[in-house]
């Protein structure tokens, strides 16, 4: 099977991305297809298990999303396991995570930003109503691209 890829130039980076965190933006490209955001339904952990130790799912709406998973990986970037902070004021997630996944969440565009050394892209899902309930956020840091040198995204037939 042949994809073919348009470029999105609404996502500058200044930086080029890690692969995993490319590996995460080509997946939700592609499962957005021709849609304005990929549905949450169609989050499939399935199709990106060489990004899950990477990966924090976080769920909510508006202003207020809760970690409902973390990788291994991302919960070693941030030091313990997340699950259960929230994007509140002094809901247990750094500031610049908790800005960037509310950047997605309001915009419905993907969202970039750092933490030190740490790389972080957070991508926006809807759910049945158009508003984003799910955001898919990648943690990587300088020392992991040692680990990872390339990869590809694999989407299974459904």
């Amino acid at each position: 099977m042949i994809l073919d890829f348009k470029p999105d130039r609404r996502f500058a980076q200044a930086e080029p991305l890690s692969p995993v965190l490319r590996d995460l933006r080509v997946y939700w490209d592609f499962s957005r297809a021709q849609l304005t955001l990929p549905l949450s339904e169609n989050l499939f952990i399935s199709d990106l298990v060489d990004e899950m130790p990477y990966v924090l799912l976080v769920y909510g709406e508006n202003s207020r999303f809760q970690v409902e998973f973390a990788g291994d990986t991302a919960s070693g970037l941030l030091g313990g396991t997340p699950i259960g902070a929230t994007t509140e004021p002094d809901g247990g997630l750094p500031g610049e995570l908790t800005r960037c996944i509310l950047a997605a969440a309001k915009s419905q565009e993907p969202a970039s930003g750092s933490i030190g050394e740490m790389q972080i892209l957070c991508l926006p899902f809807s759910g049945e109503f158009g508003a984003v309930d799910v955001v898919l956020v990648g943690l990587v840091s300088a020392d992991n691209e040692a680990v990872r040198t390339g990869g590809t995204v694999i989407s299974l037939v459904r």
